[in-house]
């Protein structure tokens, strides 16, 4: 199965979540509680920015406006337990792949 990597720019809705955010750069911290992350991605309505990691699960989807993906979101733990939950992944970048 073909699959397509996250990328900073790309935009990530979990399952459960009424908007999409885009995933940010992350700013390469990490210590002995925290092991870092792939991206951030800051909530509008909050200053915060949640440290995650992003799995694509699925082959990419044309849905009418833009490649679509399942995924895996990770919302890694500082010096907590990670959780997780399913999403959708929507691609910047145009699929390689035939629809």
């Amino acid at each position: 199965m073909d699959k397509i990597n996250a990328k900073v720019g790309d935009t990530i809705k979990g399952d459960q979540w009424r908007w999409a955010y885009r995933l940010e750069t992350d700013d390469g911290f990490k210590d002995s509680g925290f092991p870092g992350c792939q991206f951030r991605v800051h909530l509008d309505d909050k200053d915060i920015k949640l440290a995650v990691n992003v799995k694509t699960t699925g082959r990419p989807r044309w849905n009418g406006q833009r490649y679509q993906s399942r995924c895996k979101i990770e919302f890694v733990g500082d010096y907590e337990p990670s959780t997780f939950s399913g999403g959708l992944l929507y691609h910047i970048e145009s699929c390689p792949f035939k629809r």
